[in-house]
């Protein structure tokens, strides 16, 4: 009986010790996480700018296996040390930097949206939302807004010229950009003829998206598929280009945008800008082939 009395004191403090070490270990990761909570508009490219990290860890933290979030989903963001940094009130050296953060005044254009004009004038769609007080990324043409830019940035509507599909202009867009530029329009409507960025038909999607990138494609999607370089079914790689026939017939009648896992973004008829599978009936017998326009 005494030889058990002796044992349970051990167990209590062996489970107070257990009990410490564990709030020890848990305290730093909670400080290093936080929640967001997703906004119409939000995505994983504005999440990973916002918070000073990477789409892939925010994908990993979430077990996310692709760019598809929506509207009230709560998302774990690790956190980094820098983004801790940006709260603190800026050092003397800050102030004396010649490339201060200004303020532009910017008339929105046809084909415009927030996302292009953030990386045009090197900011970011939270920042043009907050300085323009806007409560939707919906923009129109001729609509002004302030955009936070850099003093040495490119003045404001200063056009972009597309480069054409033979020379790009060294654009620095990846794969990954055209996706997560493709993934912000998820939900627009399909309009016959429509080239964004208010509704699109299927061509007109993917000319919209790779024009971000330096590439000026057709509104067409059989001329869309003369251009490219080939790739089988088993090679496709995020941002390929693939094509589909219309209920077997011979010609090219419907074109996407691949981004893994065999599933691909497009214009549908039915649905608007969506997900489909490649493996899905209707497209598997109707694929027509791919094509590569960006370079891995």
């Amino acid at each position: 009986m005494s030889k058990r009395k002796k044992t349970m004191p051990l167990l209590k403090i062996s489970l107070y010790i257990l009990t410490a070490i564990f709030i020890t270990i848990s305290l730093p990761l909670a400080a290093n996480a936080a929640t967001h909570i997703i906004k119409t508009g939000d995505t994983l490219y504005d999440l990973s700018k916002q918070y000073n990290t990477t789409i892939e860890k925010i994908q990993n933290a979430n077990s996310l296996k692709n760019h598809l979030i929506y509207p009230g989903q709560k998302l774990v963001i690790p956190e980094t040390q820098q983004v801790k940094k940006q709260t603190s009130p800026p050092s003397q050296t800050e102030h004396k930097n010649p490339d201060q953060t200004v303020k532009v005044i910017y008339t929105v254009r046809q084909g415009d949206c927030l996302f292009l004009i953030a990386r045009r004038h090197g900011t970011s769609i939270q920042a043009i939302m907050s300085a323009s007080k806007l409560a939707s990324e919906l923009i129109q043409p001729g609509q002004i807004l302030i955009i936070p830019t850099r003093s040495s940035s490119r003045p404001a509507n200063t056009p972009v010229k597309p480069a054409s599909l033979s020379s790009r202009g060294g654009s620095t867009f990846s794969a990954r950009d055209i996706l997560t530029l493709a993934a912000s329009f998820l939900g627009t409507r399909y309009v016959y003829g429509g080239s964004g960025p208010h509704s699109f038909d299927c061509s007109g999607f993917v000319a919209y998206i790779y024009s971000s990138a330096g590439f000026n494609l057709p509104h067409n999607a059989a001329a869309q598929a003369a251009l490219g370089a080939p790739v089988e079914r088993d090679l496709l790689q995020p941002a390929d280009l693939v094509f589909f026939s219309h209920y077997g017939s011979r010609g090219i009648n419907h074109v996407g945008i691949y981004v893994g896992e065999d599933r691909f973004i497009h214009a549908s008829v039915s649905e608007g800008v969506k997900y489909s599978s490649l493996s899905k009936a209707y497209y598997r017998q109707n694929y027509r082939g791919a094509k590569r326009l960006l370079t891995q």
